[in-house]
C-alpha cells in the first residue's frame, strides 16, 4: 500500500481468514469517496479483490442494506455472517493488507444513491472466524456473481438476465445463509433449553426415515438442505444443542 493510499485509510484490526491473519483497513475520514482511494491506487488488477465473510452483530444500516437488496429483513443486533468485498495489497515481507471499503462509522440508509460510496456503521462481532470467498472466474478471467440469496438466485442481473459481477463494487455486501439448522428447543417457561422438547424441525433425505420421509432427530444440528419445519433456526454447523441463540448466526 503506497503512502498516499495509506493516508486515506485507518486500521480496523487483525482479521483471521481461514487461519491466516490480515491487517484490515477502512476509509478515513468517514465517507471518503471511493474515487479518491481509486486515484491513490486502491485497485490494481481485477484479481486482487475477493470477499471476506465474518460474523457481525448487524446495525440498522446493515439491516437496511440487506433488506433493500433482497437478502431478507433481520433485527438490528442479531448476528449474521456478512460478506464484504476486500481489496488485497501484498507486502514485501510476504504478508498482505486488506482494504474493506464498506466498513465505516457513518450510516447511509438511503435506498438510492451511488452504491460505490455507500457505507454502513457495521459492528464486527468476531474477527477470528472469517471465511474467504473467491470472486475470480477462471473461465473468463472476470469476477463472477456470488449467489448468496437463499434460493441460489442472482442478486445482480443485466437487462438480458445475465450475471453482473458481484465484486465490481468495492462496497457491496451480502448475507450468507447459515449451512445448518438447530431445532428451537428453548421451550422452558423461563426461556431455557429443553433437551426433551419435540418441535417442528425434522430431518429429511439421509437424515430422515428409511424411505426419506421426515424424522425428528431431537434437538440436534442438521444440514439445512436436509431439514424442514417452522421451528428450524439457521445456525453455523459448529453450534451444539443448548447454545444461547444470541451466540449463533441467524
Amino acid at each position: 500500500m503506497n503512502s498516499k493510499l495509506r493516508s486515506l485509510v485507518v486500521s480496523v484490526g487483525i482479521f483471521i481468514v481461514g487461519g491466516v491473519g490480515y491487517s484490515v483497513y477502512r476509509r478515513e475520514p468517514p465517507g471518503q469517496p471511493v474515487a479518491n482511494l481509486r486515484d491513490a491506487g486502491l485497485f490494481s488488477e481485477r484479481d486482487d479483490r475477493w470477499v471476506m465473510a465474518c460474523p457481525e452483530k448487524i446495525t440498522a444500516a446493515t439491516r437496511n442494506y440487506l433488506r433493500n437488496n433482497g437478502y431478507g429483513t433481520f433485527k438490528p443486533g442479531s448476528i449474521h455472517r456478512i460478506a464484504r468485498v476486500v481489496i488485497q495489497h501484498n507486502l514485501d515481507d510476504g504478508g498482505a493488507e486488506l482494504v474493506n471499503a464498506s466498513l465505516d462509522v457513518l450510516s447511509n440508509d438511503a435506498d438510492g444513491g451511488d452504491e460505490e460510496d455507500e457505507t454502513d456503521d457495521a459492528l464486527q462481532f468476531r474477527s477470528d472466524d472469517c471465511l474467504r470467498l473467491e470472486g475470480n472466474d477462471p473461465e473468463d478471467s472476470g469476477i463472477r456473481e456470488l449467489r448468496l440469496l437463499p434460493d441460489g438466485g442472482f442478486r445482480h442481473m443485466r437487462a438480458d438476465g445475465g450475471e453482473v459481477p458481484w465484486c465490481n463494487v468495492a462496497t457491496r455486501r451480502g448475507r450468507i445463509t447459515p449451512p445448518c439448522v438447530l431445532p428451537d428447543c428453548w421451550t422452558l417457561a423461563d426461556g431455557g433449553w429443553d433437551d426433551n422438547a419435540v418441535v417442528d424441525c425434522r430431518g429429511i433425505g439421509p437424515f430422515g426415515i428409511v424411505d426419506g420421509g421426515p424424522r425428528y432427530r431431537g434437538c440436534n444440528v442438521t444440514p439445512a438442505q436436509f431439514a424442514t419445519g417452522a421451528a428450524c433456526i439457521p445456525v453455523e454447523c459448529s453450534v451444539v444443542a443448548g447454545d444461547n441463540p444470541i451466540d449463533v448466526l441467524r
